[in-house]
């Protein structure tokens, strides 16, 4: 891989650690320990709870880079891979169950054990 590559993708790590941190999310770009200690880390670090892999690039095998995702993540956390061409904006591609799960998770949130018990007092009386 050439320098300018190696740059590219460094600045695509950058920018997508910006953003995650723009949305309130603690984010670190972890290559510098991929290379201390022999690769195979998630690209950016948060505490979203995903495993980050990052692709700035024109042309991109989506189910490659996703399959690299999946093959290094770690164990409790679901791959996703957030990829970007120039102008475009950020997509991120993930495994529809992983997805769904989310989903599941950002549902099962709406409704409160406190908002519950609110909601059963005020049909009683």
């Amino acid at each position: 891989m050439s320098k300018m590559s190696r740059d590219k993708g460094k600045r695509g790590e950058r920018l997508w650690r910006d953003v995650l941190r723009a949305y309130g999310f603690v984010a670190e770009r972890a290559g510098y320990k991929q290379a201390a200690f022999g690769g195979g880390g998630a690209d950016v670090e948060d505490n979203s709870g995903l495993w980050w892999e990052v692709k700035f690039v024109e042309k991109l095998n989506v189910r490659q880079a996703y399959e690299q995702a999946a093959t290094a993540a770690a164990f409790d956390k679901p791959p996703a891979v957030a990829h970007k061409t120039s102008s475009k904006p950020w997509l991120v591609t993930m495994a529809g169950e992983d997805f769904l799960l989310i989903l599941q998770k950002l549902k099962a949130a709406e409704v409160r054990p406190a908002d519950a018990q609110q909601q059963s007092a005020g049909c009683a009386g």
